[in-house]
């Protein structure tokens, strides 16, 4: 994590409750994590190393924040809805919950192409 992001970490995320995730899979090829951030969490500052894509189950919308600088943008999700994103090399970030029901995620990194 770069300098700029520990500072922001410290300043504007350190009063935020950090979400649940949990590894799936971490093998030589692929990482799996699963996302449960509830309604005001945060995923705290990271960069994911690999491309990756990322699948949302249900409800939710959320803040994205970028660590270079670039205005925040939001995402929703609805029910029964597929809500797909590609990311290809990653960006530093930190995603909030802005509305009443949590994000439940999986993001899926592909460690080699």
């Amino acid at each position: 994590m770069s300098r700029k992001l520990d500072e922001k970490r410290r300043s504007e995320v350190s009063g935020a409750k950090p979400g649940h995730y949990e590894v799936l899979v971490d093998n030589a090829v692929t990482r799996i994590t699963f996302h449960r951030i509830e309604a005001g969490e945060c995923s705290g500052w990271h960069k994911h190393e690999h491309d990756y894509v990322g699948y949302h189950f249900g409800d939710s919308e959320v803040r994205i924040e970028r660590g270079d600088g670039d205005a925040p943008s939001s995402m929703a999700s609805k029910s029964g809805i597929a809500t797909f994103y590609e990311v290809g090399g990653g960006f530093e970030h930190n995603v909030t919950v802005v509305s009443d029901t949590p994000l439940v995620a999986l993001e899926i990194e592909y460690k080699k192409s």
